[in-house]
Parts: structure tokens; sequence; C-alpha cells
């Protein structure tokens, strides 16, 4: 999701300038987090609210422009309460404070509900700091004033950061902010040039393609959510502790700090996909075309599945790569921890990992040309309960 971040520049705290102090503060905030892990590029600058509610008038020498108060009133509105935003953390009275007060605004072009959630609890002690929120660039006011009208100041990789140029004058490299960020704690700071993106030169800088861009991955993220319901729904019939390892899997990964505790993401995902291959096809005594099909043969048992259900060569295909890629990721993560990589490295090989197991899993599902046979866990000490006359109320949770 793409996020800004909004300050009152005008804040008494101020003595001088206040675009230092705001981003020193910001990025201290940002590299405290424990498991940082984010590739985003970071937009900066006033928010020219200002400028959207200015009429152009044609007169005889030129033109003369106008402010609509009207207009901007309604430009406000739209802009707090687009309709497609789904995250929004100001405060109540946001639109006078906009109103009144220069506002500076910090925008993350890609950062997860997680990091933005952490960012805006910390910012709450910054008495600048009015809130942080959802950019939908779908909707015009918001391209202008977070793409159009602000500053591409760098682009974050975990606790790395790369200080943009424009790629085209030399003289655009500022030393004096290289040297600014360098002592805020980022493992290494550089310039990057921009080539010239964002530019007048650039075919892409406008608003239709970014609409563009925020239709797909708003449609993107409805399909792999889709996916991620259809594996559950199909699966936890004949796996019915699939919630349950996928649910802790996922929170190892969030909450893990150290290499050791990644690898055991890692672990979690092969034993999800030996959990699922046991449940549709057990271990056997038997072989097919010269592979066991034992207990540690998970990969063999799953490939003969599929050769069983197939419902076409095409899916057939699809679930060997998918395997091979699968059992490929593990060992690469297997020989990163052994290597002593970084975490930072280490946590993008973690998330690849969980992602393709979760497509893994919809890969078995499309072979299957009828339904699971549905499984349950017997709730043996309920059946004790009832065998002994003793309490046999399931109560609802608390609500």
């Amino acid at each position: 999701m793409k996020v800004a971040f909004h300050f009152n520049a005008e804040h008494n705290s101020f003595d001088e300038g206040y675009v230092l102090p705001i981003l020193e503060h910001f990025f201290s905030m940002l590299i405290q987090h424990r498991t940082l892990s984010i590739s985003t590029k970071v937009f900066i600058g006033d928010l020219l609210s200002h400028n959207l509610a200015m009429e152009r008038e044609v007169v005889e020498n030129g033109y003369k422009k106008t402010f609509n108060n009207e207009k901007y009133l309604t430009i406000l509105q739209y802009w707090k309460s687009p309709k497609n935003v789904i995250w929004s953390r100001f405060e109540p009275d946001i639109i006078k404070i906009v109103q009144d007060n220069r506002i500076f605004v910090i925008c993350l072009e890609n950062i997860d509900l997680q990091l933005a959630e952490f960012l805006h609890q910390k910012l709450q002690n910054f008495p600048p700091y009015l809130g942080a929120l959802e950019v939908d660039d779908t909707s015009p006011i918001h391209w202008n004033l977070y793409t159009l009208f602000l500053h591409p100041e760098c682009r974050i990789i975990d606790s790395n950061l790369n200080l943009f140029w424009d790629g085209l004058i030399e003289d655009t490299k500022d030393e004096s902010m290289l040297q600014f960020y360098k002592k805020l704690g980022f493992k290494t700071v550089a310039f990057e040039s921009l080539e010239g993106k964002y530019t007048l030169f650039d075919q892409q800088h406008s608003f239709e393609h970014a609409r563009i861009v925020a239709e797909w991955k708003k449609q993107c993220g409805s399909l792999l959510s889709n996916i991620a319901d259809n594996v559950i729904c199909s699966l936890s019939d004949i796996a019915p502790d699939l919630g349950n390892k996928l649910w802790a899997a996922l929170k190892t990964f969030k909450d893990a700090e150290t290499n050791e505790q990644l690898a055991q993401v890692t672990t979690s995902c092969r034993r999800i996909i030996e959990y699922v291959t046991d449940c549709i096809f057990p271990p056997t005594n038997g072989e097919q075309e010269g592979h066991k099909l034992g207990t540690k043969e998970y990969r063999n048992r799953l490939l003969a599945y599929a050769d069983k259900e197939r419902q076409s060569n095409t899916n057939i295909d699809l679930i060997v790569v998918s395997t091979e890629m699968l059992k490929e990721q593990l060992d690469k993560l297997s020989n990163l921890l052994n290597k002593g990589v970084h975490t930072e490295i280490y946590r993008h090989e973690a998330r690849r990992c969980l992602l393709r197991t979760i497509l893994l899993l919809d890969d078995i599902i499309s072979l299957k040309a009828d339904v699971f046979k549905i499984k349950i866990k017997i709730d043996s000490e309920f059946m004790l309960r009832i065998l002994t006359n003793r309490d046999t109320d399931k109560t609802s949770p608390n609500i």
C-alpha cells in the first residue's frame, strides 16, 4: 500500500526549518522496527492542496489565477475520504488544520499495513504529526498531491538508503543530504540516478498510467486473496489442521528477528506440504515407476497423486514445476542460513517460500476433479465428557 504521513510544518517546536527535523524523526522511527523488511521509494514535500483550487482565467494580456474557496473545500473532502481508500489515521479536525497551516508530507510508495500501523503509533508522540492516509492513485486529487507535486527523495531497501538525483545534471547530487542520511543509522547510504524518471521526459509519469497500475494492484490483491481463500476452503476438508499450520507459519514469519527463526518458517512450509500430501496420498509400502512412496518420500507421493488425479497435461506440468521450485527454494534457504547471510536478505527468501507454498497448494487443488473427502479431527476430550456424563456444553466465545 502507498501511505502518506502528514506533519504540521508550522508547529511551534520548529525553531528554523521543518524539513530536516521531520525527516530525522521519521527515519529514526523507521529504522527502529525490529524486523524491518521494506523496499520502497520515498517522496517528500508540502501538501499543495491550494494549487488544485486555483482557476485560470484568460485575460487580454494572457491569463490570471484566482483561488476558488468553494472548490478548495470540496477538494479537501475528497482528499480526506476518497472512495477507494481503506486505511486512514487522521486527527478529527484534519481539514481545519490543513486549511490553516502548511503541511509537510512523507509518502512511502510501498509498505505493508503492519509497518504503516507501527510508524503511525511511533509518530503519535511527535507533536507535529497529524496522521497518515493510504494514497489512492485512482483519484486525480491524490495523484496530484502525492505524486506530481512531491519530490522523489530516496529509495529504502531494508536498512539501506539510496538518495535520488535526477540523472541529468550532476549538480543535482546533494552531498549535504547524503551526509545527513548517513548520520541516521542506515547501514549504507549512496546516490542513485533516476535517469530522468518523474520528469517531463518520463512518458509514464501521468495520472492515466498511475490509475492503471493502481487498479491492477487492487485486482491482483483480490486475486491473491481469492487463492488463499480457495486453499483453506478446499483443502481444510481433507486436511483439517491446515489452517492452524498456515497461521503458525505466517506468525513465525511476522515475529522472526533472527536467521534461526526465519529458518523455522521454511521448515514449517515443508511440513505443511508434507501434511497435506499425507492427507491426500498417505504413505504406502509400494512403489510407482521405481519411486518409493513411504513416509519420507512425500515428494514422490505428491507427484504420484498428480499423475492419478490429473485433469490435463497442463496441470500436471504445473504441479511438477511448482514442486521442483519449492524444493529448490528450501535448499537455497538452507544454504543461505549455513553461510550466515544477514536477516534482511533472508527475510525476502522466507516470504517467497510462504507465497510459493500457497501457490503449490492451489496447484494441488486444481488436480482434483471433484471435492476432497471430508475428514475431521475428533474432539476426544468432548467425547470423553459425553461418555462420562459430564457437562457437554460448548459455549460461544465472549463477544
